[in-house]
C-alpha cells in the first residue's frame, strides 16, 4: 500500500470513527423546546387543515410530541396530507419516511427527485396501498437550509453538535391521493402546496 493511499484511508477511518461516535452519543429529547410546530398556521391561502390526532403510543415511538399530522382541503376539495415532525436538539427524530410508511401498509413503487424551488429539492414517491396510488414529497430542514437526503442533514446536525451548535431538524412530508386525477396532475399540486408552505417552515421551524 503506498503512503498516499495509506493516508487517504486512514482519513476516511476516522471520520468513520468521530461519526460513529456521535451517532452514540446519548440524546436529549425534544421536551424543552421553545418551538412548538402545532403553531404552523391552519390556513394557508385557499388551504384550511385539521388535524390528525395521534395516539400515546405513536409519540413515543417517535420521542417526541413536537409534531403535526394535518389534512389540508383546498376550495377544489383536494386535499393533502401534511406531516411535520422538528426538535430544536434531537436529531434522530427526522428519521427517513420510507419507515413509516411501509409500517402503514404503503409500498413505494417509484423515488425520483423534484425541484420545488431553487433552495428546495425533495424526493419524489410513488406509493402503493390495497385500491389506490399515493403522491408523496419529502425533506428536510436542518438550520436554515433544506435537503432531500437523510445522510446529509444527519451529518450536518452531528458536526455542528461537535462544534457546540445548537442546530434545529426537521422532517416534511406531504402526501395526495392519485384517485380521480393523473400522476401529474398530483405531483403539480404537491409542488403549488409545497411553495406556499416553504417561507412558513423558515418561521415556524427555525
Amino acid at each position: 500500500m503506498g503512503k498516499r493511499t495509506f493516508i487517504t484511508v486512514l482519513i476516511i477511518l476516522v471520520i468513520v470513527a468521530v461519526f460513529s461516535i456521535v451517532a452514540y452519543l446519548p440524546v436529549k429529547f425534544d421536551t424543552t423546546t421553545s418551538v412548538r410546530i402545532a403553531d404552523f398556521p391552519k390556513v394557508i391561502g385557499e388551504w384550511k387543515g385539521e388535524d390528525i390526532p395521534l395516539d400515546k403510543r405513536t409519540y413515543d415511538l417517535l420521542e417526541t410530541d413536537n409534531l403535526i399530522m394535518r389534512n389540508y382541503t383546498n376550495s377544489q376539495g383536494d386535499v393533502v396530507n401534511l406531516y411535520i415532525i422538528y426538535s430544536q436538539t434531537n436529531r434522530k427524530v427526522s428519521h427517513p419516511p420510507e419507515i413509516c410508511l411501509q409500517g402503514d401498509g404503503a409500498v413505494v413503487v417509484e423515488k425520483s427527485l423534484v425541484r420545488i424551488s431553487p433552495a428546495l429539492s425533495a424526493a419524489k414517491l410513488i406509493l402503493e396501498k390495497k385500491n389506490f396510488q399515493e403522491a408523496a414529497f419529502y425533506w428536510y430542514k436542518v438550520g436554515p437550509a433544506f435537503t432531500s437526503e437523510y445522510l446529509r442533514q444527519q451529518v450536518k446536525a452531528s458536526i455542528d453538535r461537535m462544534l457546540g451548535k445548537q442546530t434545529s431538524v426537521a422532517l416534511i412530508r406531504v402526501i395526495t391521493q392519485i384517485r380521480g386525477r393523473d400522476r401529474e396532475s398530483a405531483f403539480a399540486l404537491l409542488t403549488s402546496f409545497s411553495s406556499k408552505i416553504e417561507p412558513l417552515l423558515h418561521q415556524y421551524a427555525p
